[in-house]
């Protein structure tokens, strides 16, 4: 099964500025300065200052980006979840609903594993399970992002319930995948964890 497919109309992504380069990098280091920090003194004992001095700015920039320091452990950046909407409209229309969310998860789990910082988050919430909640978080802001890019395409209510369940659903999907990568060998392939969970969700799965 591919990986991630971009339909032959989608409009190429449109290319980063500096000012959007600046901030993406800004980000990387800070979670890059969080995690190292986290991994060699755990979680607790480090503070939002400890995480400004290691990586060279002030504690008003670091709130520019993340609420509290849980939240470098969260994978997707706000872009990431800002696009998903338009990713779910822009799936070939002949695609299923199931098969759409699918790649579009996919697609969010090339951009997270392509940052610096990935593994060793993965590795901090092996072993600090209690922040898990913030990373919860977020994953409801990507359900809520699927579920708007779902609801434009079948032109639905967000709240309409098959919408919300498809949207949930897909969502828990991707956190068993990644829980079960967590467990498995170092070798293993997120997304075979993903394929196989929708594809469980294929067989007992489908639009009324």
């Amino acid at each position: 099964m591919p990986r991630t497919t971009t339909p032959d109309d989608a409009p190429p992504p449109a290319p980063e500025g500096l000012r959007e380069r600046k901030k993406r990098a800004t980000r990387q280091a800070l979670q890059q300065a969080a995690v190292r920090l986290f991994r060699e003194h755990g979680a607790i004992s480090v503070t939002v200052e400890d995480i400004c001095a290691a990586a060279e700015v002030s504690p008003r920039t670091f709130f520019n980006y993340f609420a509290a320091k849980e939240e470098v452990l969260v994978p997707w950046d706000p872009q990431t979840i800002a696009g998903t909407p338009q990713r779910v409209v822009d799936r070939p229309s002949v695609e299923p609903l199931l098969r759409v969310v699918h790649v579009v998860l996919g697609e969010a789990i090339d951009t997270a594993m392509a940052a610096p910082t990935w593994r060793d988050q993965a590795l901090v919430l092996r072993d600090h399970p209690e922040l898990v909640s913030r990373v919860a978080l977020a994953s409801r802001d990507l359900e809520l992002a699927l579920a708007d890019g779902l609801s434009r395409r079948v032109g639905e209510a967000q709240d309409d319930a098959y919408v919300r369940l498809l949207a949930a659903t897909a969502v828990t999907a991707l956190r068993v995948a990644i829980q079960c990568w967590h467990r498995a060998d170092q070798e293993a392939d997120l997304h075979d964890h993903l394929d196989a969970g929708f594809a469980r969700l294929a067989r007992g799965f489908a639009a009324d």
